[in-house]
């Protein structure tokens, strides 16, 4: 009866290979995402803006870090995302972010505990992650340096809002992040402070 009831009202869908998610709920998740990135595009280009470099909007998409929305930085050498490029989670900054609003053994029951290697520096295994992970959660920035790219690292935070889990990252050739990290770090933080009292921090999940 009660999915008799959602499949009336679109939520669900039932049939021969069991029940899905009905049109009115993707309605509703795309309808989310949009609003995330009309509210965040203000906040990503002032941080664009303040960096001199692309800042790029991602969320989880199973065991990988989709880009939804990007601002390009206006210079000539310059790091250009494109949007749906799914990435791991374990190699990416901004996924690792994300991995580290969940507790140790969610996200070894998520991801597992060995990873392909992108390039020469990605994390390998899970004690090399967890030791990431624990470094984010202490001071709320996560680093890819040339774990996904080479000659790109990326600086993210993760905010954990009404509208959901998203990473806001700096994507930036690595010689200019070495040189310019402490005033990124700062720009990137105080995106972040503003996003969450634009939108509503969610208190705690369980």
């Amino acid at each position: 009866r009660i999915v008799n009831a959602l499949d009336s009202v679109q939520l669900v869908r039932g049939g021969a290979g069991g029940v899905r998610l009905g049109p009115s709920w993707l309605r509703l998740i795309a309808s989310v995402h949009t609003e995330m990135v009309a509210i965040a595009t203000p906040w990503l280009q002032a941080l664009s803006d303040a960096t001199g470099e692309t800042v790029s909007l991602g969320r989880a998409s199973g065991l990988q870090l989709a880009v939804v929305h990007y601002i390009v930085a206006d210079r000539e050498l310059r790091v250009v995302p494109r949007i749906g490029m799914n990435l791991p989670l374990y190699s990416t900054s901004g996924g690792r972010a994300l991995l580290a609003l969940n507790s140790d053994d969610a996200a070894r029951e998520l991801l597992g505990e060995a990873y392909m290697a992108v390039t020469d520096m990605t994390v390998r295994d899970f004690p090399a992650l967890l030791e990431r992970l624990t470094e984010i959660r202490r001071t709320g920035l996560s680093y890819d340096r040339e774990e996904t790219l080479e000659g790109v690292s990326t600086m993210a935070v993760a905010i954990d809002t009404i509208l959901g889990r998203f990473s806001i990252s700096l994507l930036v050739p690595s010689t200019r992040l070495a040189k310019n990290e402490a005033r990124f770090r700062e720009e990137i933080l105080k995106c972040k402070d503003a996003l969450i009292d634009e939108i509503g921090k969610v208190a705690s999940r369980d």
